[in-house]
């Protein structure tokens, strides 16, 4: 027998949402305070601060250089006015003979009498030309070895300087860095000496005021040029203190004569510029794969996962049976009606 009740529309289900109101998902929050986020944010923001660093170090040491040490002897090399008497109009002032030391003996290298003529604080002067050759003559006569092995006297740059006397025409060693040398021609002569080196040396400890140092010969392989950085160094015979024109005003420098620089070549490949710049790249390209990872073990450290995803009520009630209220109740009175048989009810005999 048929229900004549029109059948019951299932009830709308209140969970049921419309594909388009869907609201979007949206991302789990980060904690910060959990460990291996605070893991990853060092690591996202260190190396970045390094390599910055690092970078502003080479910028600064590239184009600002060095500072000036404070400390290094400062010496005024500028050649000073020779006092005439005012009294006497058109006054000249002439140098009286310079008279060697007592001890004047095989130890310099050109004979007494030339060298009482060398004076010093003035351009090189034809009477200096005897002086000047014969101390060639003498260093041409020695070998790098005999020389290395004299008993010069170690000096600097204020003992040449303040004491030209003493040393003139003695056998001296200094060091210093040269970053001037170029050729020049010798003065007419019959020593067959046609050329040498004149070059310009910083010399070691300061100050910052050259030693002109003129080589007979230089090393095979040796840089020469205006622009050198070359350490040096040098074993010769001194000869005057000398005015040369300074760009700025004329000023006094001691002249050494030598032999050649004692000069060691330095290793292929090993410049200081570049060996910065590679252990720069080295430690940038470190410094990359530090960050990547420390990165990859912050995000995989022990208690980082990911969060649980929220549960979908549609699909968990979509094997569910859905009824209206009418429906049920009718359900209820149906199973009213169906009469149930004891559990403990016996069969008759």
């Amino acid at each position: 027998m048929s229900d004549p009740r029109p059948a019951a529309e299932p009830w709308p289900d209140p969970t049921a949402v419309p594909d388009q109101e869907k609201p979007p998902a949206r991302p789990a929050a980060r904690n910060y305070l959990a460990r291996p986020e605070q893991r990853r944010v060092f690591w996202l923001v260190m190396p970045p601060a390094l390599i910055a660093m690092l970078v502003l170090g080479w910028v600064e040491r590239s184009w600002f250089g060095r500072p000036s040490a404070v400390d290094r002897p400062q010496i005024d090399t500028t050649m000073a006015e020779i006092p005439a008497d005012s009294a006497v109009a058109d006054a000249v002032v002439i140098e009286a003979d310079a008279h060697l030391p007592a001890a004047a003996g095989d130890g310099y290298g050109a004979s007494p009498e030339a060298l009482a003529r060398v004076r010093d604080d003035t351009v090189f002067r034809g009477a200096e030309t005897e002086a000047w050759f014969q101390i060639w003559l003498t260093l041409r006569s020695d070998t790098m070895q005999s020389l290395t092995r004299a008993p010069a006297s170690r000096v600097s740059f204020t003992e040449l300087f303040g004491q030209p006397r003493s040393h003139r025409g003695r056998l001296v060693r200094f060091r210093g860095t040269l970053h001037r040398l170029e050729k020049v021609t010798a003065p007419a002569n019959d020593k067959g000496i046609e050329e040498y080196w004149q070059g310009w040396l910083e010399p070691e400890g300061g100050p910052a005021s050259p030693i002109v140092v003129y080589f007979l010969r230089l090393p095979d392989g040796m840089p020469h040029g205006m622009a050198i950085n070359e350490p040096v160094e040098v074993v010769g015979s001194f000869f005057k203190r000398w005015a040369y024109a300074a760009t700025d005003t004329v000023r006094i420098a001691p002249v050494v004569l030598a032999l050649e620089p004692i000069w060691k070549p330095r290793p292929t490949g090993s410049r200081m510029g570049d060996s910065i710049g590679s252990i720069g790249l080295l430690t940038m390209a470190a410094v990359v794969l530090l960050t990547v990872v420390g990165i990859r073990v912050a995000g995989h450290g022990p208690g980082r996962g990911q969060p649980p995803a929220p549960t979908d009520l549609t699909s968990s009630l979509a094997a569910s049976e859905r009824f209206s209220p009418e429906e049920g109740l009718q359900r209820l009175e149906e199973a009213a009606r169906v009469p149930t048989s004891s559990a403990t009810e016996e069969p008759l005999p």
